[in-house]
């Protein structure tokens, strides 16, 4: 990213040869990303993130007052606050499905009561930011095809930590950060449109980066010449020294790291974690056994969850505070140690 910085600065963004790169370089990470979701490259945009992800899609669809969508109760903003603006702008109702910690059985309770006939989109985490349960994807994914519903999933906390097909879990549109486990860096990100539901979202914002230029005219507004894949979504110029950033962290961990190994290594200390946690004084571990991902939600009895994290980040241990349900979350890295989980659990516990 340095590197790239630099020669921006030297030789100037509107080289010929640096546009040239850019593309390339484009082209390249849209690979990678659909490889990480079992996808085609020409299902897959570039994005700033997983919320820039969620309100492109669920901004697509075609809205109408008295639409409904269906989430959950246990959503992060990037999922919600889309829908607030749907309910806003356009009168659509926002229906909840109490989905509990995210227990599988609970869940498809809750959402098998909440989609049915009618409800134009499900919108919901494939991975729960509050407790770390991965949800049966698939299963619901069933539910809201049976009902005629489209599926639009917040991925930010699974792809990178647990094995995702998105096409094979049903997702007709999957949203996913590249800050977050895929160790890149900030405002980046990936999205994945079915090619099968692609016709169904319509771009929201547009530019030069989503258009077929062959057949983009300058004085016909009748012809919208999208590009043919989900590269239309791609509204914004990206930061240069991002794209090669994220396209050096997701090729180091596939040639270097490993993709498989380094799921496997998250799984192993999320289950590590997730036992080790239960010994810990007066902790509750909300997330679910048999579901783990790579995030494992604590809350302690009689502890301020504010206090704890800053307590952790003062001795170089670094956890989180989940503000819905006062819960301390860790996130168990490939590249986190026994050790490390230990002694975060034992400050936590002292």
């Amino acid at each position: 990213m340095a590197e790239e910085a630099r020669a921006e600065l030297e030789t100037g963004r509107i080289h010929p040869t640096g546009f040239g790169l850019l593309r390339e370089r484009i082209s390249a990470l849209r690979a990678e990303l659909a490889a990480l979701v079992g996808a085609e490259p020409a299902a897959a945009a570039l994005t700033q993130g997983t919320t820039a992800g969620m309100n492109i899609a669920v901004a697509g669809l075609d809205w109408k007052p008295g639409d409904e969508v269906v989430t959950t109760t246990q959503e992060h903003g990037g999922a919600l606050l889309p829908l607030y603006v749907l309910h806003r702008r356009h009168g659509v109702k926002v229906s909840f499905a109490d989905v509990g910690n995210g227990e599988a059985g609970r869940a498809l309770e809750a959402l098998g009561r909440a989609i049915r006939p009618g409800v134009k989109a499900v919108v919901l985490s494939h991975v729960l930011y509050t407790t770390g349960a991965t949800l049966p994807l698939k299963e619901i994914s069933d539910l809201a095809h049976a009902a005629g519903c489209l599926v639009i999933v917040d991925g930010a906390q699974s792809v990178g930590a647990i094995p995702v097909d998105a096409p094979s879990l049903g997702a007709d549109a999957y949203a996913f950060s590249g800050q977050k486990w895929l160790c890149g860096p900030e405002s980046t990100g990936g999205l994945y449109i079915a090619p099968q539901a692609l016709e169904r979202f319509e771009p929201t914002f547009i530019s030069f980066m989503g258009v077929d230029h062959d057949r983009y005219r300058w004085d016909d507004p009748s012809v919208l010449p999208v590009s043919p894949g989900a590269a239309r979504f791609e509204f914004a110029l990206p930061y240069r020294p991002s794209v090669a950033g994220l396209l050096a962290s997701l090729t180091w961990v596939r040639d270097q790291v490993g993709r498989d190994g380094a799921l496997r290594q998250i799984g192993e200390n999320a289950h590590y974690c997730w036992e080790r946690a239960q010994e810990v004084p007066g902790a509750e571990v909300l997330t679910p056994g048999g579901q783990l991902s790579g995030l494992i939600a604590v809350r302690v009895a009689g502890q301020d969850p504010v206090k704890t994290v800053e307590r952790l980040a003062a001795e170089g241990v670094l956890i989180r505070m989940i503000p819905e349900n006062g819960a301390l979350r860790i996130s168990t890295g490939f590249y986190n140690t026994p050790e490390e989980i230990d002694r975060t659990l034992q400050m936590i516990g002292s």
